[in-house]
């Protein structure tokens, strides 16, 4: 290790722990600042207090900046850390899944990037983070760990490592007088331009991002409505509108508004996730990047997908249109990496040929649909306890929940939407199941890529001779199933992948 060059962090790191404490205590100073707190009448110790925790942060940012240091061998990274307890991790390149360049807001006001680098045994985070680096250094590294350049103790800039990349001369190469986090090739790659950002916006529905914003921002909200309305503002809104409407009428309304707000939310959500998204080839890797105000980058091998997931919502399906998912090995078991957010289902095959020509588009092929008899499976459930609550509530609100009965023709249709979806298809080594819940989903994968595979079925089905069949693939934190299909055709699979007849 001595032969080789101990490299640091960007001195920048220790102001982090001084900014992370900082971005912690925003919500509370804007409340503050929000009621008028008169800062001048406050005692000089809460400002000693300050200035003292202030400057223990930034002693504790130096001590972990002089004690990290990191070493770039011709086959693995070495990573040592710890002001009081020292923590070495050495990393073999050939374990490495995938490389993730990432900046967050912290970063882009700082100009410097973290890497992260994820292997088959990483926990909830990352097993190996450089949390600050130039971002001319973390491409470089990016880059070494993915075996696309070789080690060295100094950082190629701009034209060189895009040279580095082709093995071309430089003036083959595109001009380039710095290094960003997509100094790639374009081999192959997809955009996204602003029309298109705005359409997959409008069609997401992602009312799981809204649902999640909301939650922190209601954390410290209160306190701002309260300062700034009026006294009893909430209740003689709502006593004026009742007075003026019938409250059924606005109940209806609010709903609305809410929806309408929540779509709006999204929308605004969802162009800063993947704004400026751009998918490449780097050689034989690919790299995908997006993001507004916390930008990432990823770079990983094909090779090592797991599956992919092909998603339609209700308003995508209607316009022809998908996103494309990717199921890697990454901390984050939740999470799916975006291959492409919004293109239509025609260029789907040429966008999986470019980057996972392992996977092959099933869109056009005759799948092995649930049988009719399997209709009832996917209908009585949900429909009986639809039945039950729409009684119920009946009972208690008598004819005022008569309009709950509108319910019942709409599960039925999702859910006879859900048996319409279901299907299977085993072709060219490739098991493809897809499903509905919503929006339709299609799960491709590959033998060697199934952890496992589950073959489900009751005393009913049985006599049916129907099956539900379940597959897990590396880094999946569940199963992907599709229910109650033809018995035949999910023994196929099952041969296919066990290679014995089930029982």
């Amino acid at each position: 290790m001595s032969e080789i060059q101990r490299r640091k962090l960007h001195p920048v790191y220790v102001f982090f722990a001084l900014v992370n404490t900082i971005q912690g205590f925003i919500p509370l100073l804007l409340i503050a600042l929000v009621k008028g707190t008169a800062w001048s009448e406050l005692d000089w110790y809460w400002y000693a207090g300050g200035g003292a925790l202030a400057a223990l942060l930034l002693v504790l940012g130096y001590l972990e900046w002089r004690k990290f240091g990191f070493w770039l061998e011709a086959d693995r990274i070495i990573i040592r850390k710890g002001v009081f307890f020292r923590d070495e991790k050495t990393i073999y390149f050939t374990r490495i899944h995938s490389v993730n360049v990432e900046q967050q807001l912290v970063h882009r006001l700082l100009r410097v990037a973290q890497v992260k680098i994820e292997t088959p045994g990483g926990n909830k985070k990352a097993d190996g983070i450089l949390p600050a680096l130039s971002i001319s250094e973390a491409n470089h590294i990016r880059l070494v760990l993915r075996g696309q350049i070789p080690a060295a103790d100094t950082v190629p800039q701009g034209e060189e490592v895009v040279q580095a990349l082709s093995n071309k001369p430089a003036a083959q190469n595109r001009s380039s007088t710095q290094v960003d986090l997509e100094a790639d090739r374009d081999d192959a790659a997809f955009r996204l331009d602003a029309v298109k950002l705005l359409k997959a916006a409008a069609t997401s529905m992602n009312f799981g991002l809204v649902a999640a914003f909301a939650a922190g921002l209601y954390s410290f909200a209160d306190d701002f409505v309260q300062a700034l309305l009026p006294d009893h503002f909430f209740e003689n809104v709502v006593e004026d509108s009742t007075s003026l409407m019938p409250g059924y009428f606005l109940i209806g309304v609010i709903v609305l508004l809410g929806i309408a707000a929540a779509w709006v939310l999204s929308i605004l959500l969802y162009i800063l996730k993947y704004s400026g998204y751009t998918a490449r080839r780097v050689g034989k890797e690919i790299s995908v990047s997006y993001g507004l105000l916390e930008k990432k980058t990823f770079l990983f091998d094909p090779k090592k997908v797991q599956a992919v997931i092909v998603k339609e919502g209700l308003l995508r399906q209607a316009l022809g249109h998908a996103e494309v998912k990717l199921q890697i090995v990454s901390s984050d078991k939740n999470e799916q990496l975006m291959l492409h957010p919004y293109l239509s289902r025609a260029e789907i095959p040429m966008l999986l040929e470019a980057f996972v020509p392992q996977m092959k588009d099933t869109s056009n092929a005759a799948y092995a649909s649930a049988p009719k008899r399997a209709l009832l499976y996917y209908v009585r459930s949900t429909l009986l306890i639809t039945i039950v609550l729409c009684a119920a509530a009946i009972v208690l609100f008598k004819a005022a929940a008569l309009w709950s009965l509108i319910l019942l023709p709409l599960v039925l249709g999702w859910r006879y939407a859900c048996y319409k979806s279901a299907g299977l298809l085993l072709e060219n080594g490739q098991l493809t199941l897809r499903r509905r819940f919503i929006g339709r989903s299609t799960y491709l994968i590959r033998r060697p890529q199934i952890v496992v595979m589950r073959v489900k079925r009751s005393r009913s089905q049985m006599r049916k001779q129907l099956l539900s069949l379940s597959v897990q693939a590396m880094g999946s934190p569940f199963d992907y199933q599709v229910a109650c299909l033809e018995q035949t055709k999910v023994e196929e699979a099952w041969r296919w992948y066990s290679r014995r007849t089930y029982k």
